[in-house]
């Protein structure tokens, strides 16, 4: 027996294909997630393995007899390779582990030969569970793991640091040699115990900069290497969604409004993109309500109802100055007010339908101070996500479109507050914890991403600035603007 095969290879499909022979057109057809595949009828002992396959792991000795439909077999399986699910077990009966390919383009090659090389557990490897198996992904993979049984996690333990394969049992080595297949394994690049033990992905310049969770994150948000539900799936149903429109926080405080020859006084949109630049620091004078209400009017009011006229119906959505996804807008924003001329000291929460800010009984320091600048703005806008906004309506990609609107609202606030004459400076890494503390928010359903601090600038500037393509423009744009 070869060094790393299994005690007892078990073969299956992928839970979503579908086996349906035809004989009147004597074809046998394999559905799948991906396409469906047409064949030639094979031999009756071949149909029926492919049936069985469809059913769940089968030992391929116990229906295939004859050497001819062996090879037929296998001609086929070669075919829907990226259909196959490989798994081995202790006994005839039932998988230990189990690798399901997750793409059309996945590949499952055991390894040739002996393992003399030091093997580890890839750094990039992610186990989990869903309440019945261990699942074992890796974004550098295009498999799935599953460990079907509690002592197939013992044989894990092994490969936490690096390992001689010829040190370890043989089921452990058959495991490892499933894993390697499976892209979960790295092996060092030399066996020689007189030099140190390196791998490849420890080195690799395209992965150096990677931590896991954040590749993990971009190969699952985005599509082409996994095979997860993805888009537009309404999970939750599609009778509407699980959070209103608008959050109702109870009565607060009206805010002046501008008009819309307020604004015909606006410089040039070039000259506002030229012009805007993050402020270094925030000089000491406040701004004004009248600042906070246009700028918020301006770039974060609801301009209209979708659906519905009720801001209370799950079927509404809405339309705002700053883009979203699928109209959800399921970010709110809170005012940190540290010095604002005709407003109180304090935090609030903005009301984009009544155009008002709700008083919050949070203290401002606590956030003040964890935004990290370099002097207190006049005001920190903090930005949160309502994440069931976007979660009872896509799958996969919610927390990245999150991302993306959540961008979009700071580039509006920013080329509004610079047509205002007003400076802002983007907080990108905001303390969870201290927000949901001070808004009162539970952070596993709303939670900050992001902020904009914005006042008035100070004296900072930016040093080591070497001017390339035309660099004269900003300045030029902030004389149209003064």
């Amino acid at each position: 027996m070869h060094d790393t095969l299994p005690p007892f290879p078990l073969w299956s499909f992928r839970e979503d294909v579908f086996v349906e022979p035809d004989p009147d057109e004597g074809v046998v057809v394999v559905h799948s997630r991906w396409e469906d595949t047409v064949f030639p009828m094979p031999a009756p002992p071949v149909v029926e393995a492919l049936r069985r396959m469809s059913l769940g792991p089968i030992s391929l000795g116990n229906v295939i007899r004859s050497s001819a439909d062996r090879q037929a077999l296998k001609a086929l399986l070669d075919r829907l390779a990226h259909l196959v699910v490989r798994s081995f077990g202790v006994d005839r009966e039932q998988p230990l582990v189990s690798v399901v390919p997750l793409t059309p383009q996945a590949g499952f090659h055991l390894p040739e030969g002996p393992l003399v090389h030091p093997v580890r557990l890839s750094r990039f490897a992610v186990l989990t569970t869903d309440g019945t198996n261990y699942l074992l992904e890796s974004p550098l993979s295009q498999h799935r793991v599953i460990l079907h049984r509690a002592d197939a996690i013992g044989h894990l333990g092994t490969l936490m640091r690096p390992t001689v394969p010829a040190s370890v049992g043989h089921e452990t080595r058959s495991v490892i040699a499933f894993l390697m297949a499976a892209g979960m394994v790295v092996q060092a690049a030399t066996g020689d115990p007189f030099q140190r033990i390196e791998f490849d992905e420890d080195n690799d310049p395209a992965l150096t900069t990677w931590t896991p969770i954040d590749l993990m994150f971009h190969t699952r948000s985005t599509l082409g290497r996994h095979d997860q539900d993805f888009g537009v799936t309404y999970p939750l149903g599609e009778h509407g969604s699980v959070e209103p429109v608008v959050k109702e926080t109870g009565p607060g405080i009206p805010l002046p409004r501008p008009s819309w020859p307020d604004l015909a006084g606006d410089p040039p949109f070039s000259a506002v993109v030229e012009a805007h630049r993050p402020a270094q620091t925030f000089a000491a004078r406040p701004i004004t309500v009248e600042d906070l209400g246009t700028l918020l009017y301006r770039t974060a009011r609801v301009r209209s109802l979708r659906g519905s006229p009720s801001t209370e119906a799950t079927t509404t959505t809405s339309d705002r100055p700053s883009p979203t996804s699928g109209d959800c807008h399921e970010l709110e924003l809170y005012a940190v007010v540290d010095r604002c001329a005709g407003l109180e000291r304090g935090v609030y929460h903005y009301d984009p339908y009544g155009h008002r800010l709700t008083p919050l009984d949070g203290d401002p320091d606590e956030l003040l101070v964890s935004a990290n600048l370099a002097s207190r703005p006049p005001v920190l806008l903090m930005i949160t996500a309502r994440f069931r906004r976007l979660s009872w309506k896509y799958n996969g990609l919610g927390y990245s479109l999150v991302l993306t609107d959540a961008g979009a609202l700071v580039q509006t606030l920013s080329l509004a507050g610079t047509a205002m004459g007003l400076s802002g400076s983007r907080i990108d890494g905001p303390d969870i914890d201290a927000a949901a503390h001070v808004f009162g928010l539970d952070w596993r359903t709303e939670s900050s991403v992001c902020g904009y601090a914005v006042g008035h600038a100070g004296s900072g500037f930016a040093e080591d600035e070497y001017p390339v393509n035309d660099a004269d423009w900003p300045m030029l744009a902030a004389a149209l603007l003064a």
